[in-house]
């Protein structure tokens, strides 16, 4: 009596075959995959940007990176963790990119609160903010990433775990860090360490 695997079984040699088609220049493989990962890569991207037209951007850039990359690829490893990373910093680029911070920073005064509670308003604010610009900048990078998504996009721990492969904790983690390295720069820059 013949045993029939499940779908869930067969689908990631179903995967791992296109992979290696796609591989070997087959570009009809290499778009069955992107019609296959499409919806959850265009998902990341709006959770992170918040805009359909920046988001379709990164869709398309993810893409393409991945298109260049694909020789390289392990073909036996799940291809939809790797597409949503290359995703994830193709919308951090896109979030450095934007000359205009939309977003304003008093609305996010429990990261800067105690370094910054003489500033008030007007010029005062607009040094504040700059400051605070400057600040995130210094950061490393792992940091200054997870600040824009959690800060300037408005992503919880859990989606920023899942844009950028890592468990909950270790995020939670860097981000106390990262908001505690602002912290401590900040009040040497406003002189109150």
């Amino acid at each position: 009596m013949a045993q029939f695997e499940s779908p869930q079984k067969r689908l990631p040699g179903w995967e791992e075959h296109l992979i290696r088609r796609a591989q070997q220049g087959e570009r009809v493989a290499f778009e069955l995959l992107v019609d296959r990962h499409r919806p959850a890569v265009t998902a990341v991207a709006m959770r992170m940007l918040r805009d359909p037209e920046d988001a379709q951007d990164a869709v398309q850039e993810t893409f393409l990176k991945a298109c260049r990359a694909l020789p390289s690829f392990e073909a036996g490893r799940p291809m939809l963790p790797w597409l949503l990373r290359i995703c994830s910093n193709c919308c951090v680029d896109i979030i450095r990119s934007r000359r205009v911070v939309t977003d304003s920073l008093d609305a996010h005064e429990h990261i800067i609160s105690d370094a910054k509670a003489d500033v008030s308003g007007g010029a005062e604010s607009s040094i504040g903010l700059d400051l605070v610009k400057a600040s995130i900048s210094k950061l490393p990078n792992r940091y200054r990433e997870i600040i824009l998504m959690r800060h300037f996009n408005h992503m919880d721990v859990n989606e920023i775990a899942l844009a950028l492969g890592k468990p909950e904790g270790t995020i939670k983690s860097w981000l106390f860090r990262a908001r505690a390295m602002l912290k401590k720069d900040l009040q040497v820059a406003l002189g109150n360490s």
